[in-house]
């Protein structure tokens, strides 16, 4: 779920809605059907990182019509539900695993600040704002420019580390690696860029 908001820039209530009908890995495109607004219904590339996630949690579905991100008997995660245990209690794993390693704990995150991570991620990696926006169901370039601009400034060797987490090169599959794993695998100014962003 969280690669989900990382790598795909859903809204919460997006990744909460979305079915395996809407997600075709062989094309590598996700289609956000269920939406805010009128933009918000769109297309976001798959890419590596979160194109292996997928891979992980479609082997255990076999229905399109099935939620990606179910309860345990099928139905439509809530909100709440995601934010007061799927996601403090990835925090929390995190966070023990960071402290441990003698790293600093994570900022507080909440699903739009995952969201803007991958916009963050996109400009960081070039990407052109048309595209950013199409992705993120943007409709004001200003906007988006204005408040994730800050994302561009990233030297060649940054931009090599993201790159690389991005395609999945360097991103630890969650459902085979506890949380240590993962942030020793990412190294520290990869991670930087990622939790400033």
């Amino acid at each position: 779920m969280l690669a989900t908001l990382c790598f795909a820039g859903l809204r919460i209530s997006e990744l909460l809605a979305l079915r395996w009908r809407d997600v075709d890995l062989a094309s590598g495109w996700l289609t956000v059907g269920e939406a805010k607004t009128h933009a918000g219904r769109r297309k976001v590339k798959i890419r590596g990182a979160l194109r292996d996630e997928l891979l992980s949690a479609r082997a255990r579905h076999s229905d399109a019509d099935a939620y990606v991100f179910p309860t345990r008997s099928g139905a439509r995660l809530g909100p709440d539900n995601f934010r007061n245990r799927v996601l403090a209690a990835a925090v929390k794993r995190a966070n023990k695993a960071l402290v441990e390693n003698d790293g600093a704990p994570l900022p507080r995150l909440t699903p739009h600040s995952l969201r803007r991570t991958f916009c963050s991620l996109l400009y960081a990696l070039g990407e052109s704002p048309p595209i950013v926006m199409q992705e993120m169901g943007h409709t004001d370039p200003q906007l988006a420019l204005r408040v994730y601009a800050q994302a561009m400034r990233r030297d060649e060797h940054q931009i090599a580390q993201l790159r690389a987490l991005v395609e999945g090169i360097d991103w630890a599959n969650m459902g085979e690696r506890d949380a240590s794993d993962t942030f020793r695998t990412v190294d520290a100014a990869a991670r930087s860029a990622i939790l400033q962003a």
